[in-house]
């Protein structure tokens, strides 16, 4: 399983990379999904989507699970084989191999499941098998490592000895203009890119962003549009809303029946389910109350905004009060769907990974699953793939640092090093029972 990573900040930050979960260890009766009995409501529109609507509680008992360590990487060690830049996505292959991407150094460190090194595939440049700042990868049908460049955007194509294997096709701008992939998933039988065209209308003095998911074929060839958004700044009057600029990045995902769940609003607690062919199926929500931001995620998020905005003249920044309803969202493949919400990583116990929504894959809200170990959903990188979670420490200031954002962090603080921790999942959890 593929899944989307993120730090809730890193979701307003525009590329920036970013899961589900857990262990046996539960209080009797806490994993048992038809515990109760479920009291949301169903609607149809006039489109035929449904709208699956669940109370604030869940039907089931919430449950507390601490996860088992398997082992970790980098960090203090002095082994150059755990040097991490900016550790950006983390796959895993059909045989267990781990393959961590690093969006600085500008390779895949692949590992065995124990995390005993096997090798460096990728680097950078612009030649066969080469990349610059990738943001993910996937693996193709034919067991090829397709990493996503982000800008410009193109899929580069290795073998997994590193042997360059040609680019992967990818759609056109109509207009033949730049364009962006912020992101990339393959997942049953689906593969779909978050892509961005930025363009400037010169007429107009109009700078835009369409932002949008988009499925297509082993040609390049774009089969389907799922979610899409359009920004727009006058230049004449420049301001960015960081709310009315969120969009769907890193609040995406794959599901193992290739589907693609997105949340499409910053202050409503949804996520709307497409089919393959992009027809909205349903709309997945609960009753849920906002969470306000302190001052000091305030003042972060408008320190980060003015970094990206100081080549818009006299552009204006304007940060909500609110935080977003929804950080991330994870599919298991079970068919579960797994929600990290502005409360669930907030205010967090000492030693507290998360406190995770699930829902059956019907969509209907089951419980909440607290995790613990040593992680920080804010400031840290979540992947989970399969049977394992990977935290990858330090990721967010990391990742500002390498992109030359300065005045986020004490100057006098030397950030810790980069490292990956691997948890294990297993028993009813990793059922999401």
């Amino acid at each position: 399983m593929k899944c989307q990573r993120i730090s809730s900040r890193l979701v307003l930050v525009g590329r920036v990379f970013a899961l589900t979960l857990v262990v046996a260890v539960l209080v009797a009766g806490a994993v048992d999904s038809f515990a109760g009995t479920w009291a949301g409501k169903v609607s149809t529109g006039a489109n035929g989507a449904k709208t699956v609507t669940s109370p604030a509680k869940g039907f089931s008992e919430s449950a507390t699970i601490k996860l088992p360590e398997l082992w970790r990487l980098g960090g203090d060690s002095e082994d150059e084989e755990e040097f991490f830049g900016v550790i950006g996505d983390i796959d895993i292959d059909a045989s267990g191999q781990i393959y961590l991407l690093d969006s600085q150094l500008n390779e895949a460190k692949i590992y065995t499941k124990d995390g005993e090194f096997v090798r460096s595939i990728g680097r950078e440049g612009e030649g066969p098998g080469e990349f610059r700042m990738p943001s993910s990868m996937f693996f193709t049908k034919d067991d090829k490592v397709a990493v996503i460049q982000m800008m410009p955007g193109k899929i580069v194509q290795l073998t997994k000895d590193g042997t360059p294997a040609g680019e992967h096709a990818i759609p056109q701008a109509p207009d033949g203009g730049f364009q962006l992939i912020q992101g990339g998933e393959s997942r049953g039988g689906n593969i779909v890119l978050y892509m961005a065209r930025p363009q400037f209308d010169q007429a107009n003095n109009t700078w835009s962003r369409a932002s949008f998911l988009t499925s297509i074929d082993a040609a390049g060839k774009q089969l389907a549009e799922y979610s899409k958004k359009e920004n727009v700044i006058s230049m004449a009057s420049a301001e960015i809303n960081d709310a009315s600029w969120d969009t769907f990045e890193r609040r995406w995902e794959v599901g193992p029946d290739g589907k693609v769940y997105a949340c499409n609003s910053y202050d409503n607690y949804e996520i709307t389910v497409y089919d393959k062919t992009g027809k909205v199926e349903k709309v997945i929500t609960r009753e849920y109350k906002h969470v306000a931001r302190t001052a000091d995620e305030k003042d972060f998020m408008n320190r980060m905004f003015s970094h990206w905005v100081k080549m818009i003249p006299n552009c204006k920044v304007v940060i909500n009060d609110m935080n977003k309803d929804i950080d991330s969202i994870y599919l298991r493949d079970d068919g579960s769907l797994w929600v990290l919400s502005s409360a669930g990583s907030r205010d967090l116990a000492k030693g507290t990974l998360g406190t995770f929504d699930v829902f059956n894959p019907e969509g209907q809200f089951v419980k909440q699953v607290t995790l613990q170990g040593q992680g920080n959903p804010l400031e840290d990188l979540y992947v989970f793939e399969k049977d394992r979670l990977y935290v990858v420490t330090s990721f967010l200031q990391a990742a500002m640092s390498a992109q030359g954002v300065q005045g986020l962090y004490d100057e006098a603080e030397e950030p810790e090093p980069m490292a990956v921790i691997c948890y294990k999942l297993e028993g009813d959890v990793l059922a999401a029972r």
